[in-house]
């Protein structure tokens, strides 16, 4: 068995590290990841979830609610405590 590998381009980390823990190139792409953004603060005039200029760099709200989206969660680690 291959093991399936994006590798990083343009500030769509979360859509790479998506497709890749689901071992699927089609996982997710940057239209689903826009489309979560833009359901999280669906009233912003610029979206906080994402980049401003439309490039990726989703934040972490994005990458748990795709996870979600496929009855799995991310676990919250804060080290400071």
């Amino acid at each position: 068995m291959e093991i399936y590998h994006e590798r990083q381009r343009q500030m769509l980390c979360a859509v790479h590290t998506l497709n890749n823990l689901f071992q699927d190139r089609n996982a997710y792409s940057k239209a689903d990841l826009d489309a979560i953004s833009y359901s999280l603060s669906p009233d912003a005039f610029v979206n906080p979830h994402k980049n401003m200029l439309g490039l990726g760099n989703y934040d972490v709200n994005v990458l748990m609610a795709a996870l979600q989206l496929r009855e799995y969660e991310a676990i919250w680690f804060d080290k400071r405590l």
